[in-house]
């Protein structure tokens, strides 16, 4: 690699992140290539205004219509085709409103959105890649495993699994966690967590949607399902590496490492 070679934190999430808009316009952040956008059917156009140079996208995210960006240079926030900083000084991995209040997992921990800016919430000497946010719990994706606060304890609870995990969700009732080695660590909800290994597949990222959870994978696309009393992989959509998925109105839209962003009509 030439140049200024990015932190190692930063190049965790090297892939593509896809979302799609209202009126079908399609956003994907291409890994180390900035954001382009098309219209449906259209051609792809640079959308890297207010960025600054050397931005790597680690995830974008949807907020109601609200789009964001999550990069090594800190949050971005979309208005009128032009990228707005929120002042947030470190590396973002993953955002979310929840509620009234709006949370940023960084290389230096949890964070919230106050009045008067960003301030820290959780392990601010520890990255954090992903979270969480339930009514009575909230969950963090973290270097060594998986950190789970009580809210009704105001406790926290660490799983150190000797990996990183980098995304979080919940499948039948029990919580996984994706690691930096494409597997899953899945709740056995006898307080701990059992390694699940797909055998021959790298699992890249997982989208939670309309009680369904799609695993992108190096083989493509799958749905998990349980078989026979066991996690199981449905494949969707075989191919190349998919790395992204963004569902909207009745389509999916995949994004890949090599043959751009693909699109499903599931209707």
């Amino acid at each position: 690699m030439k140049g200024n070679e990015p932190l190692k934190e930063e190049l965790l999430f090297h892939q593509s992140s896809v979302k799609v808009l209202k009126d079908r316009t399609i956003v994907t952040a291409p890994a180390g290539r900035g954001i382009w956008k098309a219209a449906q059917g259209g051609e792809w156009a640079s959308m890297a205004i207010g960025l600054p140079t050397q931005t790597h996208v680690n995830r974008l995210q949807l907020s109601g219509e609200t789009l964001f960006a999550c990069t090594n240079q800190g949050m971005f926030k979309l208005e009128r085709e032009s990228w707005r900083p929120m002042e947030m000084p470190m590396t973002c991995y993953q955002y979310r409103d929840v509620g009234h209040s709006a949370f940023a997992a960084t290389s230096h921990g949890l964070w919230f959105l106050t009045e008067k800016g960003w301030k820290s919430a959780a392990f601010s000497y520890s990255p954090v890649y992903d979270f969480l946010y339930t009514p009575h719990y909230l969950f963090l994706a973290m270097e060594w495993g998986i950190a789970m606060y009580d809210r009704l304890t105001c406790a926290w609870q660490e799983y150190t699994l000797g990996t990183r995990i980098t995304g979080l969700g919940v499948f039948g009732g029990r919580l996984f966690g994706v690691t930096e080695h494409g597997e899953w660590m899945l709740g056995n909800k006898k307080g701990g967590f059992d390694k699940i290994k797909f055998p021959g597949i790298f699992i890249f990222n997982t989208v939670m949607c309309d009680r369904s959870v799609y695993v992108c994978a190096d083989r493509g696309l799958y749905r998990m399902d349980i078989l026979r009393g066991q996690p199981s992989l449905l494949s969707v959509n075989l191919g190349g590496p998919v790395t992204d998925l963004h569902i909207r109105d009745g389509s999916l839209y995949l994004a890949t490492l090599s043959e751009g962003v693909q699109t499903i009509d599931m209707r």
